[in-house]
Formats: C-alpha cells, structure tokens, sequence
C-alpha cells in the first residue's frame, strides 16, 4: 500500500489534471444528467422546507436509542455513519472516526435511531464552538428502497439533500447535493451474485461545468472487506488503472 505523503500528492495532481481536463472529455449530456439531478434534489429541499416542522417534530419522537461519535468530519457526509462504501480506501486522510462507549461533551456526532434500528437523525457538534455556521442537523426519511437526508443549518436553511437507492439491503446509488457550492456527487455500485465488484463516481460543478469522474473494480475478503481496488480517473476518454491493495 502506498505511503500517506506520497499518495496525497498523487491525489492532488490527480485533481489538478482532472480539473483542467475534464471539460475535453465529458460530453455535454453528462452535464444535462447531473443538472437534472441538483434540479430533483433542489425540488426535495422545497418540499421538505415546508414540512420542516414536522419532520423534527416526527423523527424526534420515534428516536428510541442514540448514538455518539468522535472524529469523522472529514467524510463527505454523516460521519461516522456516511453511506459511502469507498470513500475512506481512496480519499487520504479519511477517516469515519469511532464509537464512543459513554456520552462526551466532545463527540463529533450524534446519532438517532428508531425501533427498527434505522438511522434518523443526525447532530454534526462544534466541540470548541468556534464554526457554528458548519453544525447542522440531519433528518431522515425512508420510502421503501429510498433513503433521503435533508441536511438543514441551525438557522433552518436546508443546505444539503442526500439521496440513496437501495435494493435488498445493497447500495445502487449515493447522491449529495450542496446546495451551498453548488455541486453535485454520485457513487454508482455494480455487483454479481450479491457480490459487490465496482463502483463509478462523479463530483459535478455546475457553475463552472467541471466534472471529474472515477471508475473502480472491487475485490472483497469473506467478511465483506474490500482488500483491492483497480481503477482510477477518466483522463483524456481513458480510465486509470491503478491498484490498491489493503490488509
């Protein structure tokens, strides 16, 4: 496995090149795709801007058990509980951060769940109180395969919405939205035999049109693990093929 340093200045030519390559190479009805996406996710947060009140009001009620976190604010999204799959093999200096035994004035997060067990709130925590305008609260809801997370400010400005497809308990689909950016992020899974054997990414800006774009094959021990990636970014219409090998 490749050492910290050395893999975090790769990453960061990596993003560099994608950056100013990634308008040769996308075609511009991937623009429309992810455009159409942030048009879905802005129209959820209309929604659930008027039913804000009561969404709190109903998740904190069914909360029957709480959770606390330390570390993990580095994820995209959530924390310790973030829905991605990958995201601390490949980003450096990802973390999810660790359960903590007892309640700490110092978590990072804290976590709702109802009698089923189901995620349905989320507390991001400034221990020092210093980046208030960063906490925010999660609320979420559960449609059948469909899970939606309306991330909102303390000043009930709903500044992100997340969105993930399920089918018979497998993630197909992540998809953020920061309304604040703006920007948009997609993970897409592929499996065989409930085995799961790659992933594709994409991270969107549409004020800039820029799109970067990454494709993975997964290999995974018996205790569901994933031990080896193979893949890398789209660069001038050619996907990478780097290896990653993990203990």
């Amino acid at each position: 496995m490749k050492k910290q340093s050395q893999f975090n200045i790769e990453l960061n030519q990596m993003l560099d090149e994608a950056f100013e390559n990634s308008k040769k190479k996308i075609d511009p009805k991937e623009y429309k795709k992810y455009d159409d996406i942030l048009s879905s996710h802005q129209e959820l947060a209309r929604f659930y801007r008027e039913e804000l009140r009561y969404l709190k009001k109903k998740n904190s009620q069914e909360i029957v058990s709480v959770t606390y976190t330390k570390g993990g604010e580095t994820m995209f999204h959530r924390g310790y509980y973030c829905p991605s799959l990958f995201h601390t093999y490949i980003v450096g200096g990802t973390k999810r951060g660790k359960l903590l035994k007892r309640f700490s004035k110092k978590f990072s997060f804290k976590y709702g769940f109802d009698k089923l067990g189901k995620l349905i709130y989320v507390q991001n925590n400034d221990e020092f109180e210093q980046f208030q305008d960063s906490q925010f609260q999660e609320f979420i809801t559960y449609d059948k395969n469909i899970e939606i997370g309306i991330s909102v400010r303390y000043d009930n400005t709903i500044w992100m919405i997340s969105r993930c497809e399920y089918e018979d308990g497998k993630l197909l689909k992540y998809e953020r939205s920061d309304f604040e950016m703006p920007e948009v992020y997609i993970e897409e899974y592929s499996y065989n035999d409930n085995q799961l054997v790659g992933f594709e990414t994409a991270l969107y800006t549409p004020s800039i049109e820029i799109c970067s774009r990454e494709k993975y094959e997964v290999k995974q021990n018996d205790n569901g693990e994933i031990v080896y990636l193979r893949g890398g970014s789209l660069y001038n219409g050619k996907w990478g093929e780097d290896e990653y090998f993990f203990d």
